[in-house]
């Protein structure tokens, strides 16, 4: 077997985001390795207690967190990005130590998975992988124009910092020294320079684990009425808006209501847009709920709208997915990887003032086609389970392995 070194600063059982990401890719390369992997020393209690006994006796955990006074600076604005800029600084001992005492086959950085934020695994001798990393996708060029002043600035600036990565030394040095990049959409490839791409790969970070798919959309006994449900806080970046700027378009003879769970400073524009298109009874929002009551919703609706401008794997996306909801996305980022043209509706952004009408198209396209409802959330589900559970990122990696191990 081989022997990898792993920096996962997000790692934690029962979780989703980036400590999802780094518990189910770190269960899954066990299978095939013996693991060293170095996180933050409050994941402990709960790694420790959710460690599956089959591959217990191949993972070395080691916890490291920062002084105390570092730690404080973290719950400050910005001051997550300096702390982990402190804790990857911190672990370079533990890694010297740990390449010392072992062979080490392969080194990889796992998460934070951003190409804009450092790590130090690259100095050393040992091959590298770098990835999955994202931070290349930005909200559509068209989109700028309506976007709230602050946010199109920090839009530009990504647009510029993209075009000029190749002067970034957190791109430039992983990219020069990676053995293999593995970067979460194709925006985020583009990101890396030119002469680095033919060792670059693109995968989403994110999957579900089996137990999802026993859950499924359960059938309605009001066969008049129509059940939209979409998730996100209310940010622009999550264009909300949208999909309730789209149910004007929609007749209003239908029994149609829409749920929004999320929270966020948009609310009360979208309950002032929801007054004025005389949709305000059919809007309901509901605030941030426990995973497994979101899903629930889910379950009790007919359609999944995800009008998002900027996602990589996107965790809610998928679970309507393997719920068997058919979808109606954007074609943009990591919704035009996670879905295709038979699980979901996928809208052009190159107009954002005819983005509602569209969506409201493919909204009344599938109310007048329930069999079409039902053929799209069969493959929406099929999907999943062919292409985005964890045992599927597993097979990768080890396939990835056994082609780097070729080429030594």
């Amino acid at each position: 077997m081989r022997t990898i070194l792993i920096s996962a600063y997000g790692c934690e059982p029962l979780k989703g985001s980036e400590a999802g990401v780094g518990w189910n890719w770190i269960l899954q390369m066990a299978k095939t390795n013996y693991l060293h992997v170095i996180t933050r020393a409050n994941n402990q209690d709960s790694i420790e207690a959710h460690l599956p006994k089959d591959v217990k006796d191949r993972i070395t955990f080691y916890y490291y967190d920062t002084p105390n006074f570092i730690k404080r600076m973290k719950n400050k604005a910005k001051g997550l990005y300096f702390y982990y800029f402190c804790w990857q600084l911190g672990i370079i001992s533990l890694v010297r130590c740990i390449l010392k005492q072992n062979k080490i086959d392969y080194t990889l950085h796992l998460t934070f998975g951003s190409m804009w934020m450092p790590t130090f695994l690259p100095f050393f001798k040992t091959p590298f992988i770098w990835g999955p990393v994202g931070g290349g996708d930005c909200e559509p060029k068209s989109f700028l124009k309506v976007l709230p002043l602050k946010q199109r600035i920090i839009q530009s600036a990504r647009y510029a910092m993209n075009v000029l990565s190749f002067l970034h030394p957190s791109i430039i040095i992983p990219s020069a020294k990676a053995k293999a990049i593995l970067v979460r959409t194709p925006n985020s490839a583009n990101v890396i320079p030119s002469y680095f791409r033919k060792k670059t790969k693109v995968i989403l970070e994110t999957a579900m684990e089996d137990t999802i798919f026993t859950l499924h959309k359960i059938a309605r006994q009001d066969k008049h009425g129509l059940q939209l449900i979409t998730t996100g806080r209310l940010l622009p970046s999550k264009n909300i808006l949208t999909a309730v700027k789209a149910l004007q378009y929609l007749p209003n003879n239908q029994n149609i209501t829409l749920t929004i769970v999320g929270s966020g400073y948009q609310k009360k524009e979208i309950e002032e847009i929801a007054q004025k298109i005389g949709w305000k009874s059919n809007v309901s929002i509901i605030a941030e709920l426990p995973r497994q009551e979101v899903l629930k919703l889910v379950e009790q609706s007919d359609i999944f709208l995800f009008p998002s401008l900027r996602e990589g794997g996107s965790w809610s996306l998928m679970e309507a997915m393997a719920i068997g909801l058919p979808i109606i996305c954007l074609d943009w980022a990591g919704m035009s990887i996670t879905t295709d043209n038979d699980c979901a509706i996928r809208l052009p952004v190159s107009n954002p003032e005819q983005m509602p009408k569209d969506m409201a198209t493919a909204i009344i396209k599938l109310i007048e086609n329930p069999e079409l409802r039902k053929q799209m959330g069969e493959a929406g589900r099929k999907r999943i389970k062919e292409v985005f559970t964890w045992k599927e990122k597993g097979r990768f990696m080890e396939n990835l392995f056994k082609e780097l191990d070729a080429k030594k």
